[in-house]
């Protein structure tokens, strides 16, 4: 495992406090499953009957359903995807977003239908769930024009991937949008990316059932020209939490820190952190905890400094990040080694915590990067196995300017067809990481 690279930042001392209250959690483990592109993320969910969903790229679209100790019990790739997302639906089936197509699955994986949407010049689909009336919400990146600038793309469907209503929301510059999620008005909430006022912004915005705006702000730090809001969740009083990040300029050498946002219910900051490795700091994912806390995913990269022989600052590895309900840190660790990724994050059930994301498989640096899932007590760690190192990058209080902004929604023309795909069933070894020094990877047909 790469060795990490560690920057001792001095700062106040901050108290690491267990997780109150933890619950009986059920079974910790650490696998590693079929290769995979690291560029085209990873999804979980825990599924109704306390396994779990994964989705990654592989040589084609990669869906598979674990049970609750993290085992295979089915997998299957489609073809004609690219860097989907995949969540469970009310029959306990699944819906799969990405590229420009919808696959809906069965409880086993068989497809039920798949369609391709298509938009004038170029797009692609990052987000999307059932929403609550069994149709669906996904979100994209819409390009009018074939190296013109990015427009966020949204689309409400029907049961069967009908088009029910489709809108664009356009910038002063490329638009990078990022998640969507229904609200509990029947509305929906969006991060992205937007360059407004000669800099880019993180920006969330809110639409009713209808994609018509309810409030838009942008978020950024003075100072700062450059941010992104890459996801954001309603919490359970009606509020949002946002992962973001900065990108900074330390001694004229760039940098980024993670940003976390808690919003209220209209938008405006009820607190806000900045989260600092020393070098890049990528966040990916966040989720409340049942605790009324989040659990933050994502990546440390070390820099490296300006000063000869130019050796790597900062931390390295992917990381977890507990924070409580007012975003004090609860815990910080760093999972696996400076080449490897953890994409997404959710709570358990249990009140343990599944994490995924892309994992070298025993090499240093390149290139068989493999799908990665923890399963994780609620202070992050795992029984009887080691499996994390301590993380000392700071938290810190920041100052964000919040600006209304004026972008309006425009009616697009995408077109959908119902298409067929491939699917077949891969073979891959299954490998315990606790246990890899004494066991043989055991072979998984399926």
């Amino acid at each position: 495992m790469t060795s990490l690279f560690f920057l001792v930042l001095f700062s106040p001392l901050v108290t690491v406090r267990p997780v109150a209250a933890e619950r009986s959690v059920g079974p910790t483990w650490d696998r590693t499953f079929l290769s995979i592109d690291p560029g085209g993320g990873s999804s979980v969910e825990q599924t109704s009957d306390g396994g779990f969903i994964m989705s990654a790229q592989s040589s084609a679209e990669w869906v598979m359903k674990m049970n609750a100790r993290g085992m295979p019990e089915w997998q299957r790739e489609y073809g004609g995807g690219g860097n989907g997302q995949v969540s469970q639906t009310s029959d306990r089936g699944y819906i799969v977003v990405g590229g420009n197509q919808l696959l809906k699955l069965d409880h086993m994986g068989n497809v039920e239908w798949s369609r391709k949407y298509y938009l004038t010049g170029g797009m692609g689909l990052f987000s999307g769930q059932q929403t609550t009336d069994g149709g669906y919400i996904a979100l994209g990146e819409w390009l009018p024009v074939v190296g013109g600038l990015s427009q966020a793309w949204l689309v409400r469907l029907s049961r069967t991937g009908a088009i029910e209503w489709q809108q664009a929301y356009a910038g002063q510059g490329f638009v990078e949008p990022y998640s969507v999620q229904e609200t509990f008005d029947g509305g929906f909430v969006v991060a992205a990316g937007l360059p407004w006022n000669n800099s880019q912004k993180a920006w969330v915005f809110k639409t009713d059932p209808m994609g018509r705006m309810v409030w838009q702000k942008a978020y950024s730090v003075p100072g700062e020209i450059d941010h992104h809001a890459y996801q954001v969740r309603q919490t359970s009083d009606g509020g949002y939490v946002v992962a973001a990040d900065i990108i900074v300029f330390r001694n004229g050498a760039q940098s980024s820190v993670a940003w976390i946002l808690r919003l209220g219910p209209d938008g405006n900051i009820l607190w806000q952190k900045s989260y600092d490795g020393g070098g890049f700091v990528q966040p990916s994912s966040v989720a409340e905890t049942s605790d009324g806390g989040f659990i933050v995913a994502g990546r440390f990269m070390p820099r490296y400094s300006s000063v000869f022989p130019f050796p790597p600052v900062g931390l390295s590895g992917p990381f977890l990040l507990r924070l409580d309900s007012a975003g004090n840190l609860v815990w910080q660790k760093i999972y696996g080694g400076a080449n490897d990724f953890l994409f997404r994050v959710q709570e358990t059930s249990d009140g343990g915590i599944i994490a995924v994301g892309s994992n070298v498989g025993g090499f240093h640096n390149c290139c068989n990067n493999l799908a990665w899932a923890l399963k994780l007590d609620s202070n992050g760690n795992l029984r009887g196995c080691p499996v994390d190192v301590p993380s000392n990058a700071t938290l810190t209080d920041t100052n964000a300017i919040v600006t209304t902004t004026t972008v309006t929604a425009v009616n697009t023309n995408a077109i959908v067809s119902s298409t067929d795909l491939t699917v077949t069933t891969p073979t891959f070894p299954s490998q315990d990481l606790c246990s890899a020094k004494t066991k043989t990877p055991v072979r998984v047909l399926r």
